[in-house]
């Protein structure tokens, strides 16, 4: 790595003027620097893909301590504005992908229509017998034969999510034979009549265990968002159970949920009559 940074104009901390310092000296100055940078991202003077100098470099630019810089830094982190790659340093972090978990579309078809390229590597294939967990997800007996496929999934060549499939072997005994480098739904539909008609979704925000931060290229405890979802067939049997384990910068959740009155703002009998109890929801 080349120390002899030139820091951009546009980086440099503006020395505000003594009556604009007695106001703000009460903000932690991390913060000040993550405001610094986050106007800068939000005008569009630090693009994505941008890498940061050093943090000794904008420790000796801001005359602050590097325990200070590294404090705004990870403040960004934390806000998904910026990210950081093992041994390189820091980046600013790309468009979010908008994602509907609930939508009847592939991971490859969501990022294609926002005018993204998506990729697939193929981390692992296993034939092996379910276990007691796995069972109960694809309600299956513990002992069948399912598959487990594991799956590295980018946007613009840039690694944001490790997938698990777990998928039973009985409706598609040879589907390790087939490139699973693809949309699983579109292969599934077309080699083996399989069509996904109904799934369950939970999600919960959780921290990135090494073996998955190694994939993604973090550390070990990022922030990640878990997403598990089991997948009904036509013939409303479970065929799939899927684990997702999302970059929290990478994505933008957005589900759309349409009202019950026949124009938007106008509310339904039931609304007129005020909130129902847990046991009148649908």
């Amino acid at each position: 790595m080349n120390d002899a940074w030139t820091i951009p104009d546009a980086i440099l901390w503006s020395i505000p003027n003594e009556p604009r310092w007695s106001r703000d000296r009460k903000i932690p100055c991390y913060l000040r620097i993550r405001d610094h940078f986050a106007s800068l991202i939000e005008a569009g003077t630090l693009t994505s893909g941008v890498k940061l100098p050093p943090e000794r470099a904008l420790s000796d630019a801001f005359r602050i301590t590097r325990v200070t810089v590294r404090q705004a830094l990870m403040q960004l982190e934390a806000e998904g504005l910026i990210f950081r790659e093992n041994r390189r340093g820091w980046f600013v972090s790309p468009p979010r992908i908008r994602y509907d978990p609930t939508a009847n579309a592939s991971f490859t078809e969501i990022v294609a229509d926002q005018g993204r390229v998506a990729g697939t590597t193929v981390l692992s294939t296993e034939r092996i017998a379910a276990s007691s967990w796995e069972s109960k997800s694809l309600s299956c007996a513990v002992g069948d034969p399912i598959f487990l496929i594991r799956r590295l999934r980018s946007v613009d060549g840039r690694a944001v999510l490790v997938e698990h499939l777990h998928v039973t072997a009985e409706r598609c005994p040879d589907l390790l034979e087939h490139p699973l480098d693809r949309s699983l739904t579109a292969l599934m539909a077309e080699t083996y009549g399989i069509v996904e008609r109904r799934a369950r979704i939970n999600m919960r925000p959780t921290a990135l265990p090494e073996l998955h931060a190694q994939a993604l290229g973090v550390a070990a405890g990022t922030a990640s968002l878990y997403l598990s979802r089991i997948i009904h067939d036509q013939f409303d049997q479970v065929i799939e159970f899927d684990q997702e384990f999302w970059r929290h910068d990478a994505l933008d959740v957005w589900v759309e949920i349409c009202g019950r009155g026949n124009d938007v703002g106008q509310a339904t009998p039931a609304d007129q009559h005020g909130p129902r109890g847990a046991e009148g929801r649908s």
